[in-house]
């Protein structure tokens, strides 16, 4: 399952499916504030065939609790299959659990910091290249 790592790394891009053939690619957008304040992760949804740019605005993510919030330029409502299916994975990996049978959560082969795609077994497994893991607080595990 992925890392709070990966999520909030700055370039996230993950599918949420289920046994049943149902799935939502989600990508997380960190933007960088001055300092001191910290930075905003949008979350958006793949909307259309383009997985490179057809993606739909749903809302700000909370990087302590892993909830995603509406903003006044969602372009999805709270009762959207979409926002609810973000809410419950990103709540399951800020907890550490663990995904009823059939259920996953997956990266796209694309770092998770940087966006360039992913080439060796071990930045495939980790979610990170070998220069960007080194800035993550997963350094060492490669």
């Amino acid at each position: 399952m992925l890392t709070k790592e990966f999520i909030l790394a700055g370039r996230a891009i993950f599918t949420v499916s289920n046994g049943r053939g149902e799935h939502y690619t989600f990508r997380v957008k960190r933007k960088d504030n001055d300092a001191p304040r910290l930075p905003v992760y949008f979350v958006s949804l793949l909307t259309g065939p383009d997985n490179t740019s057809d993606y739909s605005y749903m809302g700000v993510l909370s990087e302590y609790t892993g909830l995603t919030r509406l903003t006044n330029a969602s372009r999805i409502t709270e009762n959207a299959v979409s926002f609810r299916v973000i809410n419950w994975a990103l709540k399951k990996v800020w907890a550490g659990g663990s995904l009823p049978e059939g259920y996953e959560i997956q990266h796209e082969n694309y770092c998770g910091r940087c966006g360039r795609m992913l080439t060796t077994p071990e930045s495939v497994a980790a979610g990170f290249g070998p220069e960007c893991i080194t800035k993550t607080k997963l350094c060492g595990v490669m």
